[in-house]
Order: structure tokens, then sequence, then C-alpha cells
């Protein structure tokens, strides 16, 4: 069978859906599951979290690579967790990369500013 006629005949036999449902309920309803969805998320994220966090400042390297999770994961639910006023940061400048053996120049993407977290 070539596949216009193939094509042909689907699109005979598939119905024609032109309905949508839009009442409030329901949108309330997807909105109260996505918070439920999110709270969970969230709270997954603190159990693991708040028992590496101390009052004393760490950089969010260190507390990605003591969770075993990637940093940038964890630079962000840090992030989250800042907006929540559970963790404060601070800004402070980076180890600077230096020269290799050769002399030639330090690698361009270096970060020249680290986050560290501390708990409030």
């Amino acid at each position: 069978m070539s596949r216009l006629i193939y094509t042909q005949l689907t699109a005979r036999s598939r119905p024609h859906r032109t309905t949508t449902t839009t009442s409030a309920k329901v949108e309330a309803d997807e909105s109260r599951e996505a918070q439920t969805r999110r709270a969970a998320f969230q709270a997954g994220w603190d159990a693991r979290l708040l028992p590496l966090l101390t009052t004393e400042w760490q950089s969010s390297a260190a507390l990605a690579k003591a969770a075993g999770e990637k940093p940038a994961t964890v630079l962000a639910r840090l992030k989250e967790m800042l907006e929540r006023n559970l963790v404060e940061r601070r800004v402070v400048k980076a180890v600077p990369s230096k020269p290799t053996k050769s002399g030639k120049r330090p690698r361009i993407h270096t970060a020249r500013f680290e986050a560290q977290f501390r708990l409030l």
C-alpha cells in the first residue's frame, strides 16, 4: 500500500476532535496536582540538602560533591531554597586558574565568582 493511500485512509478513519474542556474546576485540579508534585519534589531535595548544610559557608560545588549530584542541579535547588528563605548566599571571588606548564594562558571559561551557601 502506498504511503499516500495509507495517509488518506487513516485520516478518514480518525474522528475529528474539536471539543476541549476548559472548566475552572479541571484547571483548579491540575494546578492543585501540580502544586502537590512540586511540594513533594522540594521536600525530597530539602531532605537531601538540609543535613549537608551548616552555619559555616560552603561552596555549591562542595555540597554537590557531598550529595553525589551534578553541580548545576544542586545550585538550582539551592537557589529555590534561597527563595524560600531556608539558606543564605554570598558570592565570593573564585580561585583564579593558573597557566599551564607550557606558559599558555589559563582556560577561558573558568568561573570568576563562586556562590557559597549556609543555613539561616
